[in-house]
């Protein structure tokens, strides 16, 4: 019985949520199955600079499309992150409005409001820490036709 609660109690220590720094959380696991970053080409396309009020990328994000669609602009990347850090990272900002996040592991979406704009952005998992980043920016308004959240 006393091997069994030392035991539990060891596992318990282990962590597991999604920010455990030993890598216990099974989502994590499951991304450190894609293949290895290095033979996926995050670099392939040119990257561009990004003028773009509103759009909030993390550090490090390589830019290699800018289109303007009305009051919309998509904005399409690339970083060397997996899609739960990518929330994350919008999570802790606190230069920004948070207005909705979620993650399915190999994909996570974020709605944020700064400077007068609206920025929905879908990171999806292209390898074991490389993400591809869709961002569309547009007025902050519900009528905007920003892109939903996915479901299911």
């Amino acid at each position: 019985m006393v091997a069994l609660v030392v035991a539990v109690a060891s596992l318990a220590g282990c962590g597991g949520g999604t920010n455990s720094p030993r890598g216990a959380d099974p989502a994590r696991a499951m991304l450190a199955n894609l293949p290895s970053c290095d033979r996926v080409p995050l670099d392939a396309d040119p990257e561009i600079s990004a003028e773009v009020t509103g759009l909030v990328l993390p550090d490090g994000a390589r830019v290699t499309s800018v289109v303007k669609q009305g009051v919309l602009t998509t904005v399409e990347a690339s970083i060397r992150m997996t899609p739960l850090d990518v929330r994350a990272h919008y999570e802790q900002r606190d230069d920004i409005d948070l207005l909705r996040a979620e993650d399915e592991t190999f994909e996570a979406e974020v709605l944020i409001r700064t400077a007068q704009r609206r920025m929905y952005l879908r990171a999806g998992a292209l390898c074991a820490d490389g993400t591809s980043l869709t961002a569309v920016v547009g007025p902050d308004s519900d009528e905007a036709g920003l892109p939903q959240f996915q479901n299911g």
